[in-house]
């Protein structure tokens, strides 16, 4: 069956908007997978963790507007509570520590992983779930919500190996995005079989792209190329790329809008949320609020289902948050492992005459 084509060209799932076992959009979804489950106290012994002060203060309105909307319906003793954590380790302290005060037993947030520690340190057993993407801090005790470098690379990585691309390379810009993709690269490629032909760090603007990724790569190019960075950064590497015969490959960091509308990525495959359980969270989102919503405000709505969800079962604790049956958000499917970090199904979307088509479905294992 050929992919679906779907026009999708006015989306952005990934961070733009802000800065895979794929299943119907359906009532299912909006109990984060705890269908027929009789409502009972709630999120009420939740608590979110938002910067609604500071310089990502318009992030948190966004994430409070989508946790409302994953709330309507419910009364207020049954939602979080939302604390400030303002921009500083210090103000995250603070907001757990009152969070705290008030009962709650189980912490969404803070958004920043420079934050997260600062939380830790006073949440105790207490479990909190960072909205950071920064896979690290599960080795300090937190589970890790954001979608993470290694989900994108472990989805496109999985992708090529269903298409025959066994040699692939990965290209980004220096940074943070940048080093996680490529450890993340170094790590999934080893256990999964393929060939990690080469690593570049590398300005955008820079010239010879194709020809420094021969050289890297001994002589012969990679069969795809993995590029992580979205906006300009990767309309750079795309102009470098262009002609070259590589697939390219990218991750949930691309704007789906100014992905489509590039010539130079046409052809190009890229992992994103599921667009049939996203596209009703953003068309609902854009109705209520007038703006579309990016995935950073979507682990909001999807923090209050599984707070929802663990709340009525009696389940806000660290073994509920390790469900084996994990939940569905309007992200996708995700499970929380033992040691901390989150698995994701993500979809992998294609470029074809500027529109988006829906090429695979990848469940991480």
């Amino acid at each position: 069956m050929p992919p679906a084509s779907i026009d999708l060209s006015r989306r952005r799932f990934g961070a733009g908007a802000l800065s895979a076992l794929v299943v119907p959009f359906m009532a299912g979804c909006e109990d984060a997978g705890f269908a027929g489950q009789r409502p009972g106290k709630g999120g009420g012994d939740a608590a979110l963790l938002l910067p609604l002060s500071g310089a990502n203060a318009a992030i948190g309105a966004a994430m409070m507007q989508a946790a409302s909307l994953a709330g309507s319906g419910r009364s207020a003793e049954a939602l979080p509570r939302t604390y400030d954590t303002g921009d500083t380790p210090e103000g995250a302290a603070k907001a757990a520590q009152d969070a705290l005060a008030a009962g709650a037993r189980m912490l969404f947030g803070p958004l920043r992983s420079d934050q997260t520690p600062a939380v830790l340190k006073v949440a105790g057993r207490v479990p909190v779930v960072t909205f950071s993407n920064d896979d690290r801090l599960a080795l300090s005790g937190a589970f890790v919500f954001g979608v993470t470098a290694a989900q994108s690379v472990s989805a496109m990585f999985s992708y090529a190996l269903a298409q025959g691309l066994t040699r692939v390379a990965v290209v980004a810009s220096p940074g943070a995005l940048g080093a996680a993709s490529a450890d993340a690269a170094v790590r999934i490629a080893a256990a999964g079989g393929l060939n990690l032909s080469a690593t570049l760090l590398r300005d955008p603007a820079a010239s010879g792209l194709v020809q420094a990724l021969r050289v890297a790569s001994g002589g012969v190019l990679p069969q795809a190329v993995f590029v992580p960075d979205g906006g300009g950064a990767l309309a750079g590497f795309a102009r470098g790329l262009r002609g070259s015969g590589m697939q390219i490959m990218g991750s949930v960091q691309w704007g789906i809008g100014d992905a489509a509308a590039n010539g130079d990525l046409e052809g190009a495959v890229f992992a994103a949320p599921a667009p049939d359980l996203f596209q009703p969270f953003s068309d609902r989102t854009l109705a209520t609020y007038g703006t579309e919503p990016g995935v950073v405000a979507a682990l909001g709505y999807d923090a209050v289902l599984v707070a929802l969800g663990l709340g009525d079962a009696g389940q806000l604790t660290r073994q509920g948050l390790q469900r084996k049956a994990g939940f569905t958000g309007v992200l996708g499917n995700f499970r929380f492992l033992k040691d901390g970090p989150c698995q994701r199904d993500l979809s992998v979307l294609g470029i074809r005459n500027g529109k988006i088509i829906l090429r695979a479905e990848v469940a991480q294992t």
